[in-house]
């Protein structure tokens, strides 16, 4: 991993901070929650005690209303969003209304729904009944032989006084209201109203009936009674909320007072919900300004809306509700329950805006100290490389370079530079002893070998013992052997000093390579030579001389490292740009140093593992070989590749099974 991408990782480390000021904000967000449901509570306390005893507050009073609390048989008024279409089908009515009254007897049962709309009170009428009779046709409503079932609806008006209405139908579709009214002689008849109007329709198991009668008309009381007989003109029998024999309404009807909603509307505040319920749960007023948005999705800005999608719980957006009851002045009689509901907005816009604060600058400083540590990780990597590029390329054909980059730095990779320069230098010295031992070496051993070789000519003119001369013999092998050395350690200083002199000219490479590999081919008779020479000319600018001194040592090479009738091949490359000469020798491959010391592995040691070959005094030969070497050849191979502007390098063959060597020379123009 990189220096620079475990920096990266390490200013990550800082997002943390985002998330542990979110846990706080969300601390922070409860206690507001906290704080906002004792205030809702302290507001619903305040209603509900303003309500105490305010019975005209809740409900459509009239003198006769009596006590507050709704009994078993009092229908309540739900209000209706739209006015019911008086068909005798319940479409427009809610469903499983908590309004609804039901009263049963026997098989028989009875359900009341009452509504309001505007200035009309409606009510629903479902009869369970699994004989339905109808009237008889074209008879007087009044003649008791064409008795069906029939409805009876009775109510007091605002003075208290009493009116019942009949309710009878042939067939299905509308109905009219009639009330009895007795004549002179005692006789009665049936006189219709037309300010209540209905709808009578068969339903399964019985059959229901809509009305609708003005509220103007109404006072406090109301009930129903239903007469169902088995057959036409039989005895009825009765059931419902009126008196059987008075038809006086036993139950009440308990309309909401318009006034509440108006008295709500002055504690609402935008993001509540006001609603005052009745004891059997019935609204009796609501005032709703949860729509009402303290601070819109629009208003808030792209980064909060995007921190709330990213970091919200899925209930977030619950409300938060507070209740309080509703007493008689005597404190004993509950009236109703005061409910306050409010979304958890507000709280939510004061987390938001404190979260929106804490994660933008947390963002910032987690965004800076990234770009800071990511800026200081790559001036670092970059050093790092400096001092790895200066490490690589320290090493030169001319010798050791000394100067390291960032030595006058004060930090530690200064430190390093400088350790690395002072090495260097040291070793360049020691290098540069070395390059020129051979020839120092050589000048001091051949006054003294000169001496020997003279002696030992003095000697072999002496008369000696056969004895003495086995032993003069092998001095003069000796000599010779120290003359090849003194020769060998001066052929490097001969050739520097031949290409210090040497003259450029106009030749042909591929001539002067087919002419060395007859005279090889001569020279070395247990080697087999081939050459893969271009059928074009190949010209180069050079010196002739000291390119065939290359081969020779090439040769030499690979004569010495290749088994008796070894195929030693001579080949040349050529293009626009250079010419490429190629020795490939059959024998042992070139030992890697990498094999030998692991921490040479790296990229640019690998792309050239063999070019210590070509280095001074190097040689890794193995075997008892008489012959003195010094490791100049290849080194004398590299010099006169230098001298003609080219390289020299070495590589295995494919197959492993010898080495080539390779000179690239560049094209003359």
């Amino acid at each position: 991993m990189s220096l620079r991408l475990k920096l990266l990782l390490l200013g990550l480390f800082t997002l943390v901070l985002p998330f542990e000021g979110y846990e706080y904000a969300r601390q922070m967000e409860a206690a507001l929650r906290e704080g906002e449901q004792q205030s809702l509570l302290a507001i619903a306390q305040t209603i509900a005690t303003s309500l105490q005893g305010r019975a005209d507050l809740l409900y459509r009073l009239t003198p006769d209303l009596g006590p507050a609390l709704p009994g078993p048989k009092d229908l309540q008024a739900v209000p209706l969003l739209a006015a019911p279409f008086l068909d005798g089908d319940a479409d427009e009515w809610p469903r499983n209304s908590p309004f609804r009254r039901t009263f049963t007897d026997g098989p028989r049962q009875l359900s009341l729904l009452a509504g309001v709309h505007e200035r009309m009170a409606y009510l629903l009428i479902e009869v369970r009944d699994a004989h339905p009779v109808w009237d008889a046709p074209g008879l007087d409503v009044l003649d008791p032989a064409g008795f069906g079932d029939r409805i009876w609806v009775a109510f007091t008006d605002a003075s208290g006084a009493q009116h019942e209405y009949l309710f009878a139908t042939s067939e299905a579709g509308p109905v009219r209201a009639r009330r009895i009214e007795t004549q002179e002689l005692g006789r009665q008849v049936a006189v219709d109203e037309p300010r209540i109007i209905g709808g009578w329709q068969p339903m399964d198991g019985g059959y229901r009936i809509e009305l609708r009668i003005p509220l103007s008309m109404l006072g406090a009381r109301l009930g129903v009674l239903v007469d169902e007989r088995r057959r036409r003109g039989g005895e009825a029998v009765s059931f419902g909320t009126l008196d059987h024999d008075s038809l006086a309404p036993q139950g009440r009807l308990l309309i909401p007072a318009p006034e509440l909603s108006n008295y709500l509307a002055q504690f609402v505040q935008p993001g509540l919900r006001l609603t005052v319920i009745g004891t059997d749960r019935a609204v009796l007023a609501q005032v709703d300004a949860l729509a009402v948005a303290t601070v819109s999705g629009a208003e808030r800005g792209l980064l909060p809306q995007l921190y709330r999608r990213l970091l919200e719980r899925r209930d977030e957006r619950r409300v938060e509700e507070s209740q309080a009851a509703i007493t008689a002045l005597d404190r004993h009689q509950l009236l109703g329950t005061v409910q306050i509901v409010e979304t958890a907005e507000h709280s939510l816009t004061l987390r938001d805006k404190a979260l929106t604060q804490l994660l933008d600058f947390t963002l910032v400083t987690s965004a800076l100290a990234i770009s800071v540590m990511f800026a200081f990780a790559a001036w670092l990597a970059w050093r790092l490389a400096r001092l790895r590029r200066a490490s690589e390329t320290a090493l030169t054909r001319e010798g050791l370079v000394t100067t390291f980059p960032d030595t006058e730095a004060t930090d530690e990779l200064g430190d390093v530079a400088r350790s690395f320069s002072m090495l260097l230098g040291r070793l360049n010295e020691y290098t540069g002893y070395l390059r020129t031992l051979a020839g120092k070496l050589a000048h001091e051993i051949r006054t003294p070998l000169t001496i020997v070789r003279s002696s030992l000519d003095n000697l072999e003119s002496e008369p000696v013992t056969p004895a003495a001369r086995t032993y003069l013999n092998r001095a003069r092998e000796g000599s010779e052997r120290l003359n090849a050395i003194l020769l060998a350690m001066g052929a490097a200083t001969r050739v520097e000093e031949a290409i210090q002199s040497a003259e450029r000219s106009r030749f042909d490479l591929r001539a002067l390579m087919d002419s060395a590999t007859g005279a090889y081919r001569t020279g070395f008779p247990e080697r087999q030579f081939a050459s893969d020479l271009p059928a074009e000319p190949v010209l180069l600018t050079g010196a002739p001389d000291l390119i065939v001194q290359m081969l020779d040592k090439l040769i030499d090479n690979a004569v010495d490292f290749s088994p008796e009738q070894a195929r030693i091949t001579l080949r040349l490359r050529a293009d626009a740009s250079e010419a490429t000469i190629e020795v490939d020798n059959p024998g042992p491959p070139l030992a890697d140093p990498i094999l030998a010391d692991p921490t040479l592995a790296d990229a640019a040691v690998t792309a050239h593992s063999h070019s210590y070959l070509f280095e001074s005094l190097w040689q890794s030969r193995s075997g008892s070989d008489s012959r003195p070497h010094f490791g100049l050849g290849l080194y004398i191979v590299r010099l006169i590749a230098e001298f003609h502007g080219g390289s020299a390098e070495a590589e295995n063959l494919p197959d492993g099974r010898g080495a080539r060597f390779r000179v690239r020379l560049p094209r003359s123009s």
